[in-house]
């Protein structure tokens, strides 16, 4: 039964992980592509995007992630899931999910979705 509930708690962490490492970057895309572009010089542009597959790779990893855990969540000798990936997964969603909560409570906006490109 424990590892049953292991199973479904990292693929729950999965989830939110994948979910941030898509909308984040995909928003910030979005919303900051006309002044990326405003510069003579596009190599910022081409970073960015470079930045973002980098992101799209590491969702795709985390929705593997997510289905291998709430597939194998009942395997009796484990999830089979690198300790890396679990460890990046909880760490970067942890931080992430602590900058967000500390910026709403001191500025009351929900962090990098109430950021506005410069003028």
């Amino acid at each position: 039964m424990a590892l049953r509930n292991w199973g479904i708690a990292w693929g729950i962490v999965f989830f939110f992980t994948a979910n941030i490492y898509f909308l984040i970057p995909t928003y910030l895309i979005i919303a900051y592509w006309v002044w990326l572009n405003s510069f003579p010089i596009y190599t910022l542009s081409l970073f960015m995007l470079f930045l973002w597959i980098i992101a799209i790779i590491l969702v795709l990893i985390y929705i593997v992630a997510m289905i291998r855990a709430f597939v194998q969540r009942n395997n009796s000798e484990g999830l089979n899931i690198p300790k890396g990936v679990k460890g990046f997964g909880l760490v970067s969603t942890v931080i992430v999910f602590s900058f967000m909560l500390i910026w709403y409570l001191l500025f009351n906006q929900i962090a990098f979705f109430s950021w506005v490109p410069p003028l």
